[in-house]
């Protein structure tokens, strides 16, 4: 556990962050990369994602330590990566050279009907004896794709505990004594279970072993329906500082602290707020190990059996299906539907994926609003994502939902043309070849009137108008659609 350098206090990178970078050097020991976020289409030629170069570069000049969390595949569940993610995930580390990689102890697909779907959602594993030897194959199979070391992070959970179900603490240090490895303890995350219900932040550290910890994350959240969403909105609250000082005494092997906050909160929150964040985890920093005791032995669970009844598949499938508005009516799904967490899940899953819709074609989504209305334009929605499941690459839920309303034969005007142009836009950014979309009115006071967010005026029939898609370099690279995999925890 001693082998690794210490790193220190840093944040998850994000693009857009690289003048706060620049600006704080002093405060940023070390970043950690999401590196699927980067990941933006699929090229089966030769068996590997894309990702943006642009990104890559920048990082690769970065002159600090890097770190990978994944947010595309994580550990806790039967399905394994596709050979494609790992070549990626490997050419990236290759250029990048991260000390060491993460990913979640949940799991994001389900089988249905021989076919592995995404959930679009980190969910919890169940809490099994049967599930701890599927994550530990799960954290040797990364290991063995990249050779690097490995750790896996402490999840959110908005389910209830289950009568008789093996503890939050005591499952994780289970997996990570099995599995020999390293854990990356997010204290946000099991506070966040604390809020909504689940074991205490006490108990649960009670049951871990401080010195496989390598690695402490800590963010902010916002409450929501009456539950508490991890949401990495902004600097992290007193009671989560205070665990935060709390814990890093008690930890001989922690090797990185850092803060998350999203791109868009990234955007809202003042700077000086982030910088005093890092400034308090500075300070917290120094104290690391100052009262760890090397007597100290985790509490193992004794003698008690847990309720080990639910098959790993039989959970993955149930849960996977109900948040995306399925019912496989079994027994196990007429015990969560009782759990209201299901229904906040479902509720962010849906959110997630209609914002990501909006974002990919938000003229296209406004023109249909303003055409038919809110309650019309929300029966669309929610009819498209009950004819399919959710997908890992941004422009594959822009071309479904396309074909879509092309095949709902929807007589508005200008509908299917400012489609057309948009979907051009997104396959330029891509592949950085030039496009030309040939109109039958003139787009440029229908695409202004969309952008004021208003219905455009009917034009007369006039001669046909080709608008150019070019690609430029620091103009669509920004609008690139990247990987999203889940809605982030």
């Amino acid at each position: 556990m001693n082998n690794l350098d210490e790193l220190g206090v840093g944040l998850i990178y994000f693009q857009g962050f690289e003048d706060f970078l620049a600006l704080h050097s002093s405060l940023i020991d070390v970043v950690e990369i999401e590196p699927q976020t980067f990941w933006y289409d699929k090229n089966d030629e030769c068996n590997v994602f894309k990702y943006n170069p642009e990104v890559t570069d920048f990082l690769r000049t970065y002159n600090r330590p890097k770190l990978f969390h994944g947010v595309g595949y994580p550990v806790g569940g039967t399905f394994l990566p596709p050979p494609e993610h790992f070549n990626t995930l490997r050419q990236q580390a290759a250029e990048l050279n991260p000390e060491w990689v993460s990913e979640h102890l949940s799991f994001n697909f389900f089988n249905e009907d021989g076919r592995d779907v995404n959930a679009g959602f980190l969910l919890p594993p169940v809490q099994t004896t049967e599930s701890i030897k599927t994550a530990v194959a799960n954290i040797q199979n990364y290991r063995d794709q990249m050779n690097r070391p490995f750790a896996f992070e402490t999840g959110v959970n908005y389910l209830q505990p289950r009568k008789n179900e093996m503890p939050d603490g005591l499952f994780v240090n289970r997996i990570a004594e099995a599995a020999d490895c390293h854990i990356l303890l997010d204290l946000h995350n099991i506070l966040t279970n604390q809020r909504n219900g689940r074991q205490s932040v006490k108990e649960f550290l009670e049951y871990l072993d401080y010195e496989r910890v390598i690695e402490l994350h800590v963010a902010s959240g916002i409450y929501y329906k009456d539950y508490y969403l991890d949401a990495h909105s902004g600097a992290s609250d007193d009671e989560l500082m205070g665990i935060l000082e709390y814990v890093v005494g008690k930890l001989p092997n922690l090797k990185a602290l850092m803060f998350e906050i999203t791109p868009d909160y990234f955007m809202k929150v003042p700077e000086a707020e982030i910088r005093e964040q890092l400034v308090k985890m500075r300070r917290i920093w120094d104290k690391k190990g100052s009262h760890y005791k090397s007597w100290r032995v985790p509490l193992r669970g004794g003698d008690h059996v847990f309720d080990e009844s639910i098959p790993v598949k039989e959970w993955e499938h149930t849960i996977g299906n109900l948040i995306l508005g399925r019912n496989p009516e079994n027994a196990l799904a007429k015990e969560l539907l009782q759990d209201k967490g299901i229904a906040i899940v479902k509720d962010l899953v849906f959110n997630f994926r209609g914002s990501l819709l909006i974002s990919m074609l938000k003229l296209t989504t406004r023109l249909l609003r303003l055409s038919v209305g809110e309650e019309i334009f929300n029966i669309y929605i929610n009819d498209f994502f009950n004819s399919g499941f959710p997908e890992l690459l941004p422009v594959v839920l822009a071309e479904q939902f396309s074909a879509y309303l092309c095949s709902s034969k929807l007589n508005i005007p200008y509908l299917e043309k400012v489609m057309e142009y948009e979907l051009a836009f997104i396959h330029t950014a891509i592949d950085k070849q030039n496009r030309s979309v040939v109109f039958d009115f003139d787009p440029m006071p229908v695409m202004a009137a969309l952008e004021k967010v208003q219905l455009p005026a009917k034009q007369l029939p006039g001669k046909k108008i080709a608008l150019q898609v070019v690609f430029e370099q620091q103009g669509l690279i920004n609008e690139l659609p990247e990987f999203v995999p889940v809605v982030h925890n």
